[in-house]
């Protein structure tokens, strides 16, 4: 099987499996959401923290991100799944119109990449002061959750509305532009500790000099080195492993 054969098979086995968490499960991100927001704010009030159904999901995410990596990131998360979507969309009509879109340099994206960081400690600390309903009430997120319910009674969230159409305008100019940029789920996952085993490594010494490919492929645009300061932006996406000619990218130490 050759590396177009590979990522192509890799691109329907992960279409498959979101389709599949997408229909039964589309809620998760939401509530691993709320799960932050409800902890923060019996903190913030002083109050002992409950293990409601929100906080559990979360803690079982964290746990699993811990364990596996930011798998949940790549082939669970709906929200991730429609961005994947979209951008496959502008893939498509960019083939079909010749036109490609502009690239952001390596260098800024591991400028925008702390955006995200930014937005979770915004909802921290509207919900640690007892606003959290505004996060809530202006939240892109919450749109999204209502759509997925099939609630579309959506007039009292223009402004999440609003920003919901912008995400996805960047999610098709930008492969996985919400996971990398803005999520404040992508923050937590990012800063959790990721065992050894469930770490991407490549063999240095075995690469063709200035080849590359892994870190063009790579959605987040990361070095293949293991436990680096930037390990937690990878979405276990398995790109690089697949588009290596040599076979060089392996999980694990």
């Amino acid at each position: 099987m050759n590396i177009k054969e590979k990522i192509r098979t890799l691109k329907i086995f992960r279409v498959i499996v979101q389709i599949i968490f997408f229909i039964f499960m589309p809620s998760l991100f939401s509530q691993a959401f709320a799960g932050v927001k409800e902890a923060v704010a019996l903190i913030g009030k002083g109050e002992n923290l409950i293990l409601s159904d929100f906080v559990i999901k979360l803690l079982i995410l964290c746990t699993v991100t811990i364990i596996f990596g930011r798998i949940f990131c790549g082939f669970v998360c709906s929200f991730g799944a429609v961005g994947d979507w979209f951008y496959m969309l502008s893939e498509f009509i960019q083939k079909k119109t010749g036109r490609k879109l502009p690239v952001i340099p390596s260098k800024w994206q591991v400028y925008l990449q702390k955006l995200k960081y930014i937005v979770l400690i915004c909802v921290i600390g509207f919900c640690f002061l007892g606003k959290g309903e505004y996060v809530t009430k202006y939240s892109p997120w919450t749109v999204f959750s209502l759509i997925t319910s099939r609630n579309f009674k959506l007039g009292a969230y223009i402004t999440g509305v609003v920003l919901l159409l912008l995400i996805v305008v960047g999610m098709m100019l930008k492969e996985r532009f919400f996971c990398q940029f803005l999520c404040p789920m992508g923050a937590v996952f990012a800063m959790m500790p990721i065992l050894p085993s469930a770490l991407f490594n490549r063999n240095r010494e075995k690469c063709p000099s200035k080849c590359g490919l892994c870190r063009k492929r790579c959605p987040a645009h990361l070095e293949i080195d293991g436990d680096t300061p930037l390990s937690g932006e990878c979405i276990c996406c398995h790109a690089c492993q697949v588009t290596c000619p040599r076979k060089n990218i392996q999980i694990g130490p």
